[in-house]
């Protein structure tokens, strides 16, 4: 049985110089202590990225690209990070609030965005299958940790 699983997630973003900037200092942020305290803390993330993706004519960002390696299924791991983390689950709402083609009854305020809000959101936009992905080792993160961190 699969336990490592894969995220790809695209998200096209406004082209206004706002949504250029968020998505810049999104992702310059990312990688920070308060970012990974996070992730570790949850415990099923192996690996998370954040990639700009430029608009073909090399101006500004077309879009966001997310990508995570975790253990677990889709859903567990997105409750994980909209009910146990804060820090996480407002990464993720500030890419839903870049998205660019929102539907017109789609919620403006982030605090209206519910679960299942935003696990459609994510689920819809995903590029990725179990299947699609290679892994060289079956242990969770936990169990590599538990071996690995003295």
């Amino acid at each position: 049985m699969q336990t490592v699983n894969p995220l790809t997630m695209y998200v096209p973003i406004y082209q206004t110089d706002e949504a250029q900037a968020t998505a810049q200092t999104a992702y310059e942020n990312f990688n920070n202590p308060i970012t990974k305290a996070s992730l570790d803390k949850m415990a099923i993330v192996h690996y998370a990225r954040i990639a700009l993706v430029p608009n073909t004519d090399g101006k500004g960002i077309a879009g966001i690209l997310i990508i995570t390696e975790f253990d677990g299924n889709m859903n567990s791991y997105l409750e994980a990070f909209f009910n146990n983390s804060t820090t996480i689950r407002a990464a993720f709402i500030l890419v839903i609030t870049l998205w660019a083609n929102k539907p017109a009854d789609f919620p403006t305020n982030p605090d209206d965005i519910t679960y299942t809000i935003f696990s459609n959101f994510i689920n819809e936009r995903n590029l990725s299958q179990s299947q699609d992905l290679y892994y060289a080792y079956p242990q969770s993160v936990k169990q590599i940790v538990a071996k690995f961190s003295k």
